[in-house]
């Protein structure tokens, strides 16, 4: 039987980027082979730190979210925000870790979370929810890359990068079953789409008190938007 295993391929922002699709992919799941794991200093510990970020990270967000997303850079602090209904009206809840995750964890910190809630308008909101379910509906499963080295191993090719930000995308569909997906780094000018997508919801991120007039100007911006996924 021939044998699979996973060699790991650790590549700059600048060629990752390169041949991304205009369109999500389904989150990375870790690794499946055990025997990868050695790679990674203290792998198990770092991912249940992870594990406990991304808790904290969420915390207060409904567990079927409407529209999630979640920015987690390599060396700066992780943000998300999630847009709930509470009691008849519409907030978009914005989480903020206090430090980058894997700092922390290397100098043994503790880390906080920064939160705000900001109102907006009920068509702003129905708009969220729309872009977030076109997203994940043409989500797509990444290429995955084999070759056969000589002595008939099967090895699969991960990249893994190290300079750049992990976004990814939550929507709950209408049989209740929570969908996501995920982009890193999108460039301007090879993943246009993405790239004004991660502006709008920082942009969303950003608001801190109720204004019209950037809600309005947002709402532009994702029907746009919205119009050139459908495409």
């Amino acid at each position: 039987m021939k044998k699979i295993s996973l060699i790991l391929t650790f590549l700059l922002t600048a060629l990752i980027c390169f041949g991304q699709k205009e369109h999500l992919v389904f989150p990375t799941k870790g690794f499946p082979d055990d025997s990868v794991r050695y790679r990674i200093p203290n792998y198990s510990k770092l991912r249940a730190f992870s594990d406990s970020v991304n808790k904290l990270l969420n915390s207060g967000f409904s567990e079927k979210p409407y529209a999630k997303y979640t920015c987690m850079p390599s060396f700066s602090e992780g943000y998300a925000f999630s847009v709930e209904k509470i009691n008849g009206k519409n907030y978009i809840l914005y989480n903020k870790l206090s430090e980058n995750y894997t700092l922390a964890y290397y100098e043994d910190r503790k880390i906080a979370v920064k939160t705000n809630k900001t109102e907006i308008s009920n068509e702003l909101y129905l708009k969220i929810g729309e872009l977030f379910e076109l997203l994940t509906e043409q989500t797509k499963e990444k290429e995955r890359k084999f070759e056969t080295l000589p002595d008939g191993t099967i090895v699969e090719s991960v990249e893994i990068g190290f300079d750049g930000e992990t976004y990814t995308f939550t929507t709950t569909d209408k049989e209740g079953k929570i969908k996501t997906g995920t982009t890193w780094s999108p460039h301007p000018s090879r993943n246009p789409m993405l790239s004004r997508l991660v502006e709008i919801c920082d942009n969303l991120c950003s608001l801190k008190i109720e204004n019209n007039i950037l809600q309005t100007n947002i709402l532009i911006e994702i029907e746009i938007l919205l119009n050139d996924f459908k495409k």
